[in-house]
């Protein structure tokens, strides 16, 4: 077994072979369990008169966040689930599919929307966490071994992004991990078709995406969730636009980027423990 410690001399690159040391083998133990608790033929269908995500397309959107966060698992060094954390967690779109995965997890849902909190709380059993407009002032109070971020920084500024997610990094077990999605450059194209935002806030993303990899415009003050009156709009995100963020994010390392991997649409990163440099420090 070859173990991931390395010393230099004269110039050359040596791996020691100390079995004590090594990391390096990934254990699939986790992601086996998983596939056997989850079905997604059994996942619950009942759904809030209110939510807003409610389409045909619902339990596929749902389903294809469980094959993520799957693929996140065999990326990462993720062994065991015993906490999630769900945000914004809307009405439980990807919740019931979460309780399904994790049968003996605990589970937190968080979101601005308290209507969507309260549903979460009494039809999957979870503790409700309300959320604010900055994230940094929300008390989350447990560490996770998974958050999963479904379509919210496709909604914030290259700043605002940073920011939270060196928040919430700090909420993670020794070997928890975050599962977020953003706008890639298929953005470009669905914009043509179905335009997130008007020609001129567009015209101020891409600026910011041409030049920084990230670009953000806020929307229009009557386009807004009525619960929510700070910054909050569209963001399009390069892949190094993204790596320049998460490179700056402390005590965490990059497992996963991966174009189009939520429901065919969003981009998903996953970032998590151990650091990047664990056990060289």
């Amino acid at each position: 077994m070859l173990a991931s410690i390395f010393t230099k001399q004269d110039n050359a690159v040596i791996m020691s072979a100390n079995p004590e040391h090594d990391k390096s083998v990934k254990d699939f133990s986790l992601l086996k369990q998983v596939l056997k608790d989850y079905d997604p033929s059994e996942v619950s269908s009942e759904t809030s008169p209110v939510d807003a995500m409610a389409g045909a397309n619902y339990m596929w959107v749902g389903a294809s966040a469980a094959e993520v966060i799957m693929t996140a698992i065999a990326a990462s060094r993720l062994t065991e689930v015993n906490r999630v954390l769900d945000l914004p967690c809307g009405h439980g779109r990807i919740l019931r599919h979460l309780v399904k995965m994790f049968p003996d997890a605990t589970f937190d849902a968080c979101d601005l929307d308290s209507d969507g909190v309260d549903f979460c709380v009494n039809q999957f059993n979870a503790r409700p966490i309300r959320s604010q407009e900055d994230m940094t002032k929300v008390k989350f109070e447990a560490l996770y071994d998974i958050i999963w971020i479904g379509s919210l920084f496709t909604h914030t500024s290259a700043e605002i992004t940073k920011s939270w997610l060196s928040f919430l990094a700090k909420h993670l077990t020794e070997n928890g991990i975050i599962v977020a999605t953003f706008h890639g450059r298929i953005a470009l194209e669905l914009q043509k078709i179905n335009p997130y935002i008007d020609e001129q806030k567009w015209s101020k993303i891409m600026d910011g995406h041409h030049s920084t990899g990230y670009g953000f415009a806020d929307y229009s003050s009557d386009n807004k969730h009525g619960y929510i009156s700070g910054s909050y709009g569209v963001s399009v995100a390069k892949p190094n636009g993204l790596m320049s963020i998460l490179e700056g994010i402390p005590d965490v390392r990059i497992f996963m980027y991966q174009e189009r991997a939520w429901a065919n649409n969003h981009d998903v990163v996953v970032i998590g423990r151990p650091a990047w440099d664990d056990g060289l420090r």
